[in-house]
């Protein structure tokens, strides 16, 4: 599920927060700003994001599939270019239960033959 996010037009961009929270690093940045940037609105929108769970990467990319349903939202037209780069799938892989009797999910216990 992709956190809660505000969308409000005609401003400058990603929120301050998002750059922080990202810690400024530059790949997850271009990341959260490629919906904005294949449609040509990475100066029309200010985003403000409130995600928590999972590490950064998840957390991208969550923002990611956000800021394209909004902006599948503001209009129907968006979706063919949005699909086209495969923004609006979500990433189904989830992490696997841990098992009774294991450490891990599938790590067993080290084998004693004595």
């Amino acid at each position: 599920m992709f956190p809660p996010l505000r969308f409000i037009q005609f401003f400058y961009g990603l929120s301050i927060s998002v750059k922080e929270y990202l810690q400024g690093n530059p790949l997850w940045l271009q990341y959260v700003k490629v919906p904005l940037v294949t449609l040509g609105y990475e100066s029309s929108y200010d985003v403000f994001v409130k995600a928590h769970g999972g590490g950064l990467s998840g957390q991208a990319q969550a923002i990611s599939l956000g800021v394209a349903r909004a902006l599948l939202k503001v209009s129907q037209n968006h979706r063919i270019p949005l699909k086209r780069e495969g923004l609006l799938t979500r990433d189904s892989r989830i992490v696997e239960r841990k098992k009774v009797g294991l450490k891990k999910a599938r790590k067993a216990p080290q084998f004693s033959k004595r």
